[in-house]
């Protein structure tokens, strides 16, 4: 018995040390994954957004909007406020434009099958190599209304530009929704018994009521990286 124990620990131990490398040369092929040569908007949001919400619809006019700038759309290519963003670049985007509309998607048992407005498409199997995705392509990330996966992507990106490992990107919130979330950050990360964050980090997100106000911020970020 101790000897296969011993054994056992030595697979175990072959098994992290080849993990370790394996997620070593991940982040590495991550670093140099290639950009779109256009500037690239991704749009998070809930896939529970029905085609005849006031949200779907806005979400529509935003993407039509960039594929008019000439931005890439990138989302997680399923139903709701990913397929409104999909649908939108496609309708906006002009007959010579090489622009894409992109969906990074994720295999789940519920909700997630690719929407019909893509150009592009990439399965993953991980919600990890997904977010690694994202983050590799964006120039931008805008958040709308959405439930916990949307909270999840919003977080990453957040923490990762707190720490500078991504940079020169843009992080905006559209609707309401996201103010109580912020507000729950000061109170609770940053008062007068505990200073969990620095100040700064809660001006890292924009804020914004409206797409319009969304479309203003890219407009000039775009500009600024000559895109």
């Amino acid at each position: 018995m101790r000897e296969l124990l011993i054994h056992d620990r030595n697979v175990q131990e072959r098994v992290v040390n080849s993990l370790e490398k394996v997620w070593d040369l991940t982040d590495d092929l991550v670093e140099f994954y290639p950009r779109y040569e256009e500037y690239t908007v991704t749009i998070f949001g809930s896939a529970r957004i029905q085609e005849n919400s006031p949200i779907y619809q806005d979400v529509f006019e935003f993407a039509k909007n960039l594929a008019r700038l000439e931005c890439n759309v990138v989302t997680g290519g399923g139903p709701g406020i990913m397929e409104a963003g999909n649908r939108g670049a496609m309708e906006g985007k002009l007959s010579n434009s090489q622009i894409k509309s992109v969906g990074i998607n994720i295999e789940l048992p519920f909700e997630q099958k690719n929407n019909g407005y893509l150009d592009q498409v990439f399965p993953h199997k991980t919600f990890f190599t997904r977010l690694q995705h994202f983050m590799a392509v964006s120039d931008c990330f805008v958040a709308f209304y959405g439930g916990i996966g949307t909270v999840l992507e919003i977080l990453t990106v957040l923490q990762l530009m707190q720490v500078k490992k991504i940079s020169d990107c843009k992080l905006i919130l559209v609707g309401k929704m996201w103010n109580g979330l912020i507000d729950w950050f000061e109170s609770e990360m940053l008062n007068e018994d505990m200073q969990l964050i620095h100040q700064g980090d809660l001006l890292i997100p924009h804020l914004v009521p409206h797409y319009q106000d969304a479309l203003e911020i890219i407009k000039q970020h775009k500009i600024q990286s000559g895109l």
